[in-house]
């Protein structure tokens, strides 16, 4: 190769420093930032991914209260018996995260009963309840997410026995 050759590769008033310099490597600090959005990012989706695995958060405010956990899934027992004309108190929680549900609560909702009991998100409370004197089934459901009252697993049911 001739050096005019070389030359015309390069521009003639600007030298080529290119072969000076070390070769280029990734910013430290950037990679450092990227991994730790990455790990934060993933940590949080497993967070809310595994809430409803988690179990019960608290402990019950009556001891004789029958628990009910209300999920994604459904109502957990999905039938709660009772004597006609029983008092009885409900703990009523969840471990689904707000992200989850619409308007951050669940719903324990008894249109012929007159019940409407709302819940926070991850949270947990205790209320009473009347049975009628009439026995027979008395339908609950969750009217604020996935589908509402229209979901055949957000319903449970209420069973008043004689």
């Amino acid at each position: 190769m001739s050096r005019n050759s070389d030359a015309s590769r390069t521009h003639p008033t600007r030298p080529d420093h290119r072969a000076d310099r070390p070769p280029a490597r990734p910013d430290r600090r950037r990679a450092i930032a990227f991994g730790a959005i990455v790990i934060v990012v993933l940590g949080v989706g497993v967070v809310l991914a595994t809430s409803d695995l988690l179990g019960q958060r608290g402990t019950p405010t009556t001891a004789s209260a029958i628990p009910v956990r209300m999920s994604m899934a459904g109502f957990e027992p999905q039938v709660i018996t009772v004597k006609a004309g029983q008092t009885v108190a409900i703990d009523f929680w969840t471990t689904d995260a707000a992200p989850h549900l619409q308007g951050g609560v669940h719903t324990f909702i008894s249109d012929e009963l007159g019940i409407r009991e709302e819940l926070p998100a991850e949270s947990r409370r205790t209320f009473t309840l009347t049975a009628p004197a009439t026995p027979g089934d008395y339908d609950v459901y969750c009217d604020t997410c996935c589908g509402g009252k229209a979901s055949p697993t957000m319903h449970g049911i209420i069973r008043v026995e004689a």
